[in-house]
């Protein structure tokens, strides 16, 4: 493949860096034009990269492919460090290829170290109606994260103690390894240090959970230690209702694989479950559905299954990584101040409720 950084202005993509990306994974593609419909970079939606929606003009003898795209890009300014685009990119180039899921369609991608530079090339999936949900405007219902639920068995089932994980651990961090570890090591405290001092909300979460950042940190680290002892598999590693969608026919998918990692499966059960339903939806269900995983992952061949009130209390010691990383550590610029406590409201409920801080000192 031709060798370039993909820019950070969608009117300098050319319809030769489209080409060059797209025949690496689908040979003889060409394009030969495009129209730009519609972009908009970080504080427009909720992501941590900008997109561009394009209509593609493939040339002759090309494959069919999907003519309306979104690019996922930086524009003008990075939402994430580089080694989550990277992560995303790999993902859908080595992992998602192996996975019989409902997923988007993959046209292309690259990302550029030096630089910290990427595209990411998928089908526009509103064109076949899908469903962006987000926990302040969308009632999402047990039955459709039981969906959701399916979806991740059969990703933690075919990646199950895989050989893979290790052999992609160049890319592939872990809780407690790797160049996403190193990143989330290096930048959570002082980033959640800044963050907390000029927000008064997030000043009264840390107040109410009763521990400062560096101990919040120290509390994911250990769990993640404790949790080292469980399968391990290959997680989607941000599984908040705000990365997945729903198709009219009831399929669900997941989109931003940028924070994958091979870890054990309660860091994806737990996001999915504190942040897709209402606090009372998920008081009701959480127990069912943590049965109705683990009835999937029986179902797909894994052995090594834990008994349901052992699935509930790692469950609810995970959740201490789903309000400090996944959303206490999330800037309002990439998400918007109402997005962002609907999320954390739904999680240090959950935290409380099931004793989730006292059962990550447990371990430290």
């Amino acid at each position: 493949m031709q060798q370039f950084r993909f820019p950070k202005r969608v009117d300098e993509i050319t319809p030769q860096m489209l080409t060059a990306l797209i025949s690496e994974t689908h040979p003889g593609a060409t394009v030969e034009s495009f129209k730009v419909l519609k972009s908009a970079g970080l504080g427009k939606m909720v992501s941590t990269a900008g997109r561009a929606t394009l209509k593609l003009q493939y040339g002759p003898g090309s494959p069919a492919l999907p003519e309306q795209v979104v690019v996922k890009m930086v524009i003008d300014k990075a939402g994430a460090p580089g080694v989550l685009y990277e992560t995303e990119v790999q993902n859908y180039k080595r992992m998602l290829p192996e996975l019989d899921i409902e997923k988007a369609f993959f046209l292309g991608g690259t990302y550029d170290r030096e630089s910290e530079q990427f595209a990411l090339i998928l089908e526009d999936l509103t064109l076949r109606g899908a469903m962006f949900p987000n926990a302040l405007e969308t009632r999402i219902s047990p039955q459709q994260v039981g969906a959701t639920l399916e979806l991740l068995a059969k990703v933690h089932a075919h990646y199950w103690n895989s050989p893979k994980l290790l052999a992609e651990r160049e890319w592939l961090s872990s809780g407690l390894e790797g160049r996403q570890y190193e990143f989330f090591e290096v930048t959570t405290v002082p980033m959640l240090d800044d963050l907390v001092a000029g927000s008064e909300y997030k000043k009264s979460l840390i107040a109410r959970v009763g521990r400062p950042p560096a101990t919040l940190w120290q509390n994911i680290k250990a769990v993640n230690r404790f949790h080292e002892r469980l399968p391990q598999t290959f997680l989607h590693g941000d599984t908040g209702v705000h990365n997945s969608y729903y198709l009219p026919d009831g399929r669900v998918g997941m989109i931003d694989w940028q924070i994958s990692v091979r870890g054990p499966w309660p860091r994806d059960i737990h996001y999915i479950i504190c942040t897709a339903l209402s606090i009372e939806d998920r008081r009701r269900s959480e127990r069912d559905l943590i049965r109705q995983y683990l009835e999937g992952l029986a179902r797909l061949g894994v052995k090594e299954l834990p008994p349901l009130d052992d699935a509930m209390r790692e469950y609810a010691r995970a959740i201490v990584w789903g309000f400090t990383i996944g959303w206490l550590m999330a800037p309002t610029e990439n998400y918007g101040p109402e997005i962002l406590s609907a999320n954390l409201d739904r999680l240090v409920t959950a935290a409380e409720d099931l004793d989730t801080f006292a059962l990550a000192d447990q371990v430290m």
